[in-house]
């Protein structure tokens, strides 16, 4: 039983008093609980007995309690430390608290009649035991003999645990033997499949010429139906008095006392026992039903033995296939391919051809996951699966590493070329968009090939290779396939420690931002800063933008280093502005970091303004064209959510994407900036200078400001300024400059001004 502790043994003669009030009409045994305030809510004093008020009279509970310190225990406490700390402080009477909550009082008395009240329930259960193991015994004897026939029956039953199935004549012999010793005329066993069909349905006491003329086996609709359906024994006397019978089927005999009952262990129903009508006459007892219900465990003992065999082989083969196979697409997988590329290597030594390793990449499936869902992606890698076993032999082998690496093994080749042919097939065979929850998706990939035993020997040098000429159709522009040479290795190497390093850049604090000022042409004032990212690293030195932008856009770390990009901007153009410079800061975002999400990018943004304390009118974004193109109806949706907190938009390198004048009615624009390559030749070229003048005129009929950028020599200015040109950046100006140089340069400009 469980310990004894302090909540149980409350005394029950406890009144809650004032400390102000004074004893009166003391009743014997009377512990009083002493508040101050309030005897329901106020705080808990102490405790006052009888022996206390008899020896001073005349004193309020006040006196009484404030001369002794207060004891408590909690609730939970044991009465054996409960007496320890009577003892020890030679106490009567102890409070129990929850907190400083006042519970209630124990006392030595309290305590002794708990633990007796204890003492008389153990004696009381104990006499109930001993009178039910009585009963017990000689209901025991009872059924010795009868079970001793079961016995014999069931450990036949049970032979079967070490094999895996059941055999029909065992049940055959079962339920012979079960009618044979309850004396009845009619027995059945029903086992059940797993959908909860008749599967096996074995008798006794009905001749073959009976079964055949009633034809067909139970349908489970009325009291045998009701037996699996809620799992529960039947007694029966007259079946026919029971609603639930729905009769027996023509030729069937006349059956009247009914006996069943489930087949099932721990929930789980396998078949039903029924037992009609004894021999003497006599009704089925409760005895009868114990016995018929012993047998039905024995033999759901067995056939849970056998599905759990059944159950593990299948877990088996199940566990066999994802060891060999991606469960997504149902192709094999590195394990597999491994395997299979040996094979095919040693295969390859002995008859002096060719195996060849096709590696596959998807061109911005992460985009894809990232922007529709992953769910999406998921269809996706499933087509290009199947479109993929179309375009190889029977002897080659399709293979999914992970994510959206594919790996075709060609065997037997007698040339390379055998190989690029496939990869053309591959390419032509990903052309057709994949239509998948009413999204038209165009897929490409960038395919590597290695080649044996041209490229290497063995098939992790193989692998490597193909990997290697991968990343560099990749950088060929995609959609292309490229055979593996050496320089490419030396490349495909670079970009991996390039990533690696960039996957801890952040942390270590390698990244900076430098910014270059944007110039007023008409005040020669200095108006805003574009926030340029730069990175150093401490083992490969400073690394262009160009190196390591279009890596970050690849891998995803473009998203939480351009959320530290927004930050780091904001929080510098907070700075300046409480030194006097009231500088608007452009700053750029990636297509991954605009389309990942817009309540993810708005939650940055404004993240950013709140920690810097930065105006929203003092940030402008930058995004490219090829952006507000993408997803027409998320883009708008999400600048609309930007301007709406007062945060400027301008489109970057403007003229060099998509070129579609209608966007710029759609979508709430603040300042195009043209790009370099348009500035470049504007004092010499005719066609730029035109360019140039359309841009800024119309930007002037819709009210847009324009920046121009990469302005370098005084003509270019002179040239812009004349066309009316709202502002420019370039190195005629400054060069993008650190936090330390753009001081300077602020400070010139201010001298400057004034």
């Amino acid at each position: 039983m469980k310990k004894l502790t302090a909540e149980a043994c409350l005394w029950p003669h406890v009144v809650r008093v004032l400390e102000q009030e004074r004893p009166e009409n003391v009743i014997s045994k009377t512990v009083f609980a002493v508040f101050c305030g309030s005897v329901d809510e106020g705080e808990f004093c102490g405790l006052a007995c009888e022996h206390d008020i008899v020896r001073h009279p005349s004193w309020i509970f006040a006196d009484l309690t404030e001369h002794r310190p207060l004891l408590a225990v909690t609730p939970q406490t044991g009465v054996q430390r409960a007496l320890a700390v009577m003892d020890e402080h030679r106490l009567d009477v102890l409070a129990v608290l929850e907190g400083q909550k006042f519970i209630g009082a124990l006392t030595r008395q309290s305590i002794l009649e708990a633990l007796l009240a204890r003492e008389k329930t153990l004696l009381d259960e104990s006499g109930r035991l001993r009178g039910q193991l009585a009963c017990e015994h000689e209901k025991t004897k009872d059924w010795a003999e009868k079970l001793s026939h079961l016995y014999e029956a069931s450990r036949s039953l049970l032979g079967v645990l070490a094999y895996t199935s059941l055999k029909v004549d065992l049940l055959q012999t079962g339920i012979e033997v079960l009618a044979k010793l309850l004396e009845v005329r009619y027995g059945a066993i029903g086992i059940l499949d797993r959908a909860g069909a008749l599967e096996h349905f074995i008798y006794t006491g009905i001749s073959p010429e009976q079964a055949e003329q009633i034809g067909h086996l139970p349908e489970g609709r009325g009291l045998l139906g009701a037996v699996i359906k809620d799992n529960v024994s039947l007694r029966l006397d007259d079946m026919s008095q029971d609603p639930r019978n729905v009769g027996f089927p023509p030729h069937h005999p006349a059956m009247k006392s009914l006996l069943a009952v489930p087949i099932s262990l721990s929930g789980r129903v396998y078949g039903r026992i029924y037992l009609c009508d004894k021999v003497s006459g006599e009704t089925f007892t409760q005895v009868e039903e114990d016995i018929a219900l012993s047998f039905a465990h024995s033999l759901s003992l067995v056939l849970d033995n056998a599905r759990e065999v059944e159950e593990v082989k299948r877990a088996r083969q199940r566990l066999d296939y994802l060891a060999h196979f991606d469960p997504l697409t149902g192709l094999p997988n590195r394990t597999l391919l491994n395997d299979r590329v040996t094979q095919a290597l040693t295969h390859a030594r002995r008859m002096q051809t060719r195996v060849g390793l096709v590696f596959l990449d998807l061109d911005n499936f992460k985009l894809i996951n990232d922007t529709l869902s992953h769910a999406l992606g998921d269809e996706l890698l499933k087509v290009v699966a199947g479109r993929l076993t179309t375009c190889i032999r029977e002897e080659d082998t399709a293979a999914r590493l992970g994510g959206d690496e594919f790996v075709v093994m060609l065997a037997n080749l007698g040339h390379g070329q055998a190989a690029a042919q496939v990869a053309e097939k591959i390419l032509k065979a990903l052309e057709t968009p994949v239509t998948i929850a009413a999204h038209e998706i165009f897929i490409s990939t960038s395919i590597g090939i290695s080649i044996y035993p041209d490229h290497a020997q063995q098939t992790d040098d193989l692998l490597a290779a193909a990997d290697a000429a991968m990343y560099h159709a990749k950088k060929q522009g995609k959609n292309n396939y490229q055979f593996f040479t050496a320089e490419m290795n030396a490349e495909a190497k670079a970009y991996i420690k390039l990533e690696k390093h960039l996957r801890r850049a952040l942390e270590r604090d390698e990244l900076a931002l430098h910014y270059q000022p944007q110039i007023e042409l008409e005040s020669g004032r200095v108006i805003g800063m574009e926030a340029l990212l730069r990175w150093n690293n401490s083992e490969l030195g400073m690394i262009a933008p160009f190196d390591f932008i279009p890596l970050a856009e690849e891998t995803g770390l473009i998203v939480p280093i351009g959320a530290w990009v927004l930050q780091a901007a904001c929080v510098q153009a907070a700075k300046w502005r409480q030194s006097g410079y009231s500088l608007k800061i452009a700053v750029n975002l990636s297509s991954r970091q605009f389309l990942c999400g817009g309540d993810d990018l708005l939650t940055t943004v404004l993240q950013a303004l709140e920690y810097s304390g930065l105006p929203p009118q003092m940030l402008e974004l930058e995004i490219t064209e090829s952006i507000l193109m993408q997803h027409l109806e998320t883009t708008l949706a999400i600048l609309e959510q930007l301007k709406a907190q007062g945060i400027s938009i301008s489109i970057d390198d403007f003229g060099t994407g998509y070129s579609s004048l209608s966007y710029l009615k759609r979508f709430s624009i603040d300042t195009l900036k043209i790009d370099k390559s348009f500035i470049n030749d504007i004092a010499t070229d005719a066609n730029d200078k035109a360019i140039v003048a359309a841009v800024i005129a119309m930007a002037q009929q819709l009210n847009l400001k324009v920046v121009a950028e990469g302005v370098e020599n005084r003509e270019q200015s002179a040239f812009l300024r004349g066309l009316g040109c709202h502002s420019v950046q370039g190195y005629y100006f400054s060069k993008p400059l650190s936090v330390e140089l753009a001081a300077v340069f602020l400070q010139d400009h201010r001298q400057e001004d004034e």
